[in-house]
């Protein structure tokens, strides 16, 4: 026996922990020490963990051990190559401007763009400015735009007090329809107002629109390829899945199974929080396995590096990245990712990003603000993130809610306004899959590669880990490869 096998053998015993014959066997005949003894960490603080039995099998050795992946990491044999076009990187360059001066820029930035979004529409012309509006009882409609600054619940109405930059109005409605459209509308959204005076001289509401996305045809790519669209592995926390992830790596260089499609995979776009970060929330680092920055993102190049040089990857910043958290965000730090800007396959951006994908129009954002908007939406849930995301589409804003868990850098323009309509709009956070065809735009949410967390757990978020959507960027038909179970399924 060797000395690195005694040593491996006493950090058991010193744990309080036994070792099968079988299992002894296998260790003495691991050629690599330096894996077997991480693998042996890991099983003990999976055990310790969840209150398993202190002995040490064969069978756990086996279930650890990560699948070997394939040294062939060429390009793939069918020669398409990859097209990615960055539109819009806000993050790399933005410059905020303290102070309240700042946030009175940015909803002035907010209102005129999404007041030109509206204009442009057809019969929405007629906008009024809140300062000309005359009060008078001859039930003529009026029609103005503006930012809500408030809604109040009476009884059986609401009020609604609304901000375009002229002047500010309240506007009551008692129509029960209207009311359940007012529960979708946030606080800082743009909204049409449709409005008539009563005889007392309020305002009585007669409808209200969002700016929303227009129905369209998506710009498909003219030929056959795969995107995979992931984000939230977490990396240095103890409930990484590293070895699903590894069995989503082997994939990827297989030259067998689900060839056609493993071929024409050409781009994983990850939408942030690949690694778990240092002092994100109170006690976190009871929660780690890692607790250096640097080394989770070399971490995270490691594992990287073992997909094919055909595929290109491009990453995010979450919540849970080294960098500032207010939105809009720059790109992670070479500082602390020094090895993934190291990679000729790997395009590190902000938060939000919008990019083109053989010629799709993609919307990357991280979706930290869909916790305020299923927070402040009566029906919505975190099962169902494809409706917050919906919402934020009909608002044509990433983060309408200001003053909540999501906050904005106050700024001379509002680049969070989505402007041009995205073919996909994919975010993480969440931690669920989910995602559905609006207007013409596929909305999808990409789940983690992170098990429930104890916090999850007393929140009652049951996380959807361990499983890729793929989308086929020439029909934007989803279908998803699951790495935790052994199969698949088509995402209804």
């Amino acid at each position: 026996m060797e000395l690195n096998d005694i040593t491996i053998i006493k950090n058991i015993i010193d744990k309080g922990f036994q070792l099968d014959p079988d299992a002894f066997n296998l260790i003495k005949n691991f050629n690599d020490n330096k894996n077997i003894d991480n693998i042996i960490n890991n099983i003990i603080n999976f055990k310790i963990k969840n209150n398993k039995k202190k002995n040490i099998t064969k069978y756990d050795i086996d279930t650890f051990l990560l699948p070997k992946v394939k040294e062939d990491v060429s390009l793939s044999n069918l020669k398409i190559d990859t097209m990615v076009e960055v539109i819009s990187n806000v993050g790399e360059n933005f410059e905020s401007i303290n102070g309240l001066p700042g946030f009175q820029k940015l909803f002035k930035s907010r209102y005129n763009k999404l007041l030109e979004i509206t204009r442009s529409r057809p019969n929405f012309h007629n906008i009024s400015n809140i300062s000309s509006i005359k009060i008078d009882t001859k039930k003529e409609i009026k029609r103005i735009a503006g930012l809500v600054m408030e809604k109040r619940s009476r009884n059986k109405n609401v009020l609604i007090t609304i901000d375009d930059g002229t002047g500010i109005i309240d506007v009551l409605s008692f129509d029960h329809r209207l009311i359940k459209e007012l529960n979708e509308i946030l606080l800082d959204s743009f909204v049409i107002i449709d409005f008539e005076f009563s005889k007392l001289g309020t305002a009585i509401l007669k409808a209200i629109t969002l700016p929303d996305i227009p129905e369209h045809k998506p710009t498909l790519s003219n030929k056959k390829v795969y995107a995979v669209f992931t984000s939230d592995l977490h990396i240095g926390s103890r409930n990484f899945l590293e070895k699903e992830f590894m069995s989503f790596v082997n994939w990827l260089n297989s030259k067998e199974k689900d060839n056609d499609i493993v071929n024409r995979i050409k781009y994983l776009v990850i939408a942030g929080d690949a690694i778990d970060g240092i002092g994100v929330y109170p006690g976190q680092e009871q929660d780690l396995i890692e607790l250096n920055l640097v080394n989770q993102y070399n971490k995270l190049s490691e594992l990287l590096k073992f997909i094919p040089n055909s595929i290109e990857i491009l990453i995010i910043p979450g919540n849970h990245d080294p960098v500032i958290q207010s939105l809009p965000q720059p790109p992670i730090p070479k500082k602390y990712a020094n090895e993934l800007y190291c990679m000729k396959n790997v395009s590190i951006l902000g938060n939000p990003a919008y990019v083109r994908l053989h010629g799709v129009n993609v919307l990357v954002y991280h979706g930290r603000s869909l916790d305020d908007v299923i927070a402040k939406t009566p029906r919505f849930s975190f099962n169902r993130p494809s409706l917050a995301m919906k919402l934020l589409l009909r608002s044509r804003h990433l983060s309408p809610v200001y003053g909540e868990r999501s906050s904005l850098l106050p700024a001379k323009e509002d680049n969070l306004v989505i402007s041009n309509v995205p073919d996909i709009l994919h975010s993480g956070h969440i931690h669920v899959i989910d995602s559905e065809n609006y207007r013409g735009t596929l909305i999808l949410n990409s789940g983690t590669w992170q098990s429930q967390t104890p916090f999850q757990k007393k929140m009652g978020i049951d996380p959807i880990s361990g499983i890729v959507p793929i989308v086929n960027l020439s029909t934007l038909e989803v279908f998803t490869k699951n790495f935790k179970y052994n199969n698949s399924s088509i995402i209804n």
